[in-house]
């Protein structure tokens, strides 16, 4: 039964550290590739400012997310149903483990 348990969080948190790695890319790549532009002089300052305030109401958001409780986050994930199918294909759960 211990072994059991382990196994499902293990499971749960290698499910919910990937979403939030999609999350993070989500909001991280743009701003990534603003800052390219605007390196090389194709973004204005007051662009790449809007930009940066946008990401960052943006990760509260993931993080006001991760602060709530292991089911809700496990059932929230499972809600985006396209990213959890993909998901789940690649990593099916272990035998008696179910999410």
């Amino acid at each position: 039964m211990r072994q059991r348990k382990r196994t499902l969080r293990e499971h749960q948190q290698a499910l919910i550290d990937a979403y939030y790695d999609m999350r993070m890319h989500q909001i991280l790549d743009p701003l990534y590739e603003a800052f390219q532009r605007w390196k090389r002089g194709d973004l204005q300052h007051s662009e790449l400012t809007e930009l940066i305030h946008k990401v960052h109401r943006e990760n509260q958001k993931v993080y006001s997310f991760s602060t709530q409780s292991r089911a809700s986050i496990v059932n929230y994930i499972k809600a985006d149903k396209d990213w959890f199918a993909g998901w789940i294909a690649n990593h099916p759960p272990p035998r008696g483990v179910e999410l």
